[in-house]
């Protein structure tokens, strides 16, 4: 989920109209967790009712529970939809640089300059998550350890380009929650479209760790 705005694109024209069952069902679904971001970002979680995101949705109770068990269900599939695309943001960043250094500071920059962009995200997903309830912090469980996964993989291109780098997961969540603190502190402050000015501390942070943990195989040496 890169926006939260509900689009023209994503209601259902007045009267009759040629869509079919699925993409009414798609459209509505759509609108319910785009109006559920919108709402959690904006007054909170708890503070945030079902009765709040069918009016954003422009939908219906009846149609809300079609999709959703309840409102725990439809933030999760907020939060996970969001997380995926931030995670992506890095990701899609990395791969158009080449060197796994060049990797590391690229998917770092583009996480910072995401949450700037996307503060309804940067909000949901880092801030109102701690009150969302047990299930929403076992999901924020896996999407920090799906982030992980992303600098494990820079680590992996390192040693096939002969840097091998050795981390342990303490260092991984020094980098990670590093990066989500300040978009937390910013968030908290209302500062969400300067947060990116922290990229380059976390950038640091991130060389310094898997520098410190780089070495060179030495070459076999004949007897």
């Amino acid at each position: 989920m890169d926006s939260v705005k509900i689009n023209d694109e994503l209601l259902i024209p007045a009267g009759r109209h040629t869509l079919d069952p699925e993409e009414v069902s798609a459209r509505q679904r759509e609108r319910l967790l785009r109006a559920m971001g919108l709402c959690v970002s904006g007054q909170g979680y708890v503070e945030t009712t079902i009765a709040d995101v069918v009016r954003v949705a422009r939908t219906s109770r009846t149609v809300f529970y079609k999709h959703f068990a309840d409102k725990e269900a439809c933030f999760l599939e907020t939060y996970g939809q969001m997380t995926r695309a931030r995670i992506g943001a890095s990701l899609e960043a990395a791969a158009a640089v080449e060197g796994w250094r060049e990797k590391l500071a690229a998917g770092i920059g583009a996480y910072f300059r995401w949450m700037a962009d996307h503060p309804e995200v940067a909000v949901t997903t880092v801030v109102e998550v701690h009150r969302a309830g047990r299930r929403a912090l076992e999901a924020r469980g896996q999407a920090l350890e799906d982030w992980t996964r992303t600098l494990a993989g820079v680590a992996v291109l390192a040693a096939r380009s002969g840097d091998r780098v050795e981390l342990d997961e303490a260092a991984y969540a020094a980098i990670l929650l590093t990066a989500e603190a300040y978009v937390h502190e910013y968030a908290l402050q209302g500062r969400l479209d300067c947060v990116d000015e922290r990229a380059a501390a976390v950038q640091e942070l991130a060389r310094l760790l898997f520098e410190g943990a780089t070495s060179r195989p030495q070459p076999d040496i004949a007897p």
